[in-house]
């Protein structure tokens, strides 16, 4: 019997935690490679975690949750960096806020290559709207959301649907980051930072 395939021993009692994050990182590895919550089995994560399936249920009630959780650490990590890089920039200045929260997304994306495009390239099943306002996708959107009150606060007008703003910003620098990597052209982050100056001035005014 090879080691993927061999049942791992029970976790002592106040280890729960750690089967969790080992069907975590298990549930990483095979969305790397099948892609799809809907070529997940929950079968060939629980064997390449080393438990048995119905263990899955004790962290995970279906696995739309399973990949969730999974990606949330990673959109976790991500709104991590942007909150920083908000803080280090003038506490007085929202625009600079903002500008610094979406030059850390381009970083990160830039820097975590494959954590990034597993955010954007695992295909999920589709849910209701009451469930997917739970997405852990919604850490970034919130993020805008405050920044973009935080501008409009300080007297700047966000053009077109305000609604949408966060999507607008959202969409712009995940497209501009993915050009960025595939195109045959010298890899200078700079030209992500003056995207995002550029869509900064597109969307805010006096």
């Amino acid at each position: 019997m090879n080691e993927s395939a061999a049942v791992r021993a029970r976790n002592p009692r106040g280890q729960g935690e750690r089967l969790r994050e080992e069907l975590l990182r298990a549930t990483e590895r095979l969305l790397e490679e099948v892609g799809s919550e809907d070529a997940l089995s929950l079968r060939a994560v629980a064997r390449a975690a080393g438990v048995a399936a119905p263990s899955i249920y004790r962290h995970f009630s279906d696995k739309t949750e399973l990949v969730w959780a999974t990606l949330e650490v990673s959109y976790e990590r991500l709104a991590g960096a942007m909150a920083e890089a908000a803080d280090r920039a003038d506490a007085e200045d929202p625009v600079a806020r903002l500008r610094a929260q979406l030059r850390a997304y381009c970083r990160y994306a830039v820097a975590h290559p494959a954590t990034y495009r597993l955010l954007y390239e695992t295909r999920q099943t589709p849910v209701g709207p009451e469930r997917l306002a739970g997405h852990p996708a919604g850490l970034l959107v919130r993020s805008w959301q405050r920044a973009l009150t935080a501008c409009e606060d300080a007297g700047w007008r966000v053009r077109g649907s305000r609604s949408e703003a966060p999507y607008v910003l959202w969409s712009a620098v995940h497209g501009r980051v993915m050009l960025w990597q595939v195109m045959p052209s010298r890899k200078d982050t700079k030209r992500l930072d003056r995207f995002v100056d550029e869509i900064l001035q597109l969307l805010l005014e006096r």
